[in-house]
């Protein structure tokens, strides 16, 4: 694959999308809150660890990257 000089100097940064980084979006203890409900009426997102209403660019150290392709 062809880079350009902005690949590179993304990947010399390290830069990352907004789906890449640690956030509740991608975190495993995050889930899109019901559309009636307690936190939704604030908060579009729920931390199910945490039990509160969150968004989904929110972060937090106890960010755990979401499990891909389900339950073995």
């Amino acid at each position: 694959m062809r880079t350009t000089p902005i690949d590179r100097a993304k990947a010399a940064m390290g830069y990352q999308t907004a789906m890449q980084r640690p956030c509740c979006r991608n975190c495993r203890h995050g889930e899109q809150a019901p559309r009636t409900g307690a936190y939704n009426d604030v908060y579009p997102w729920r931390c199910n660890k945490g039990g509160f209403g969150t968004t989904v660019q929110a972060v937090c150290n106890e960010h755990q990257p979401a499990l891909k392709g389900g339950a073995a």
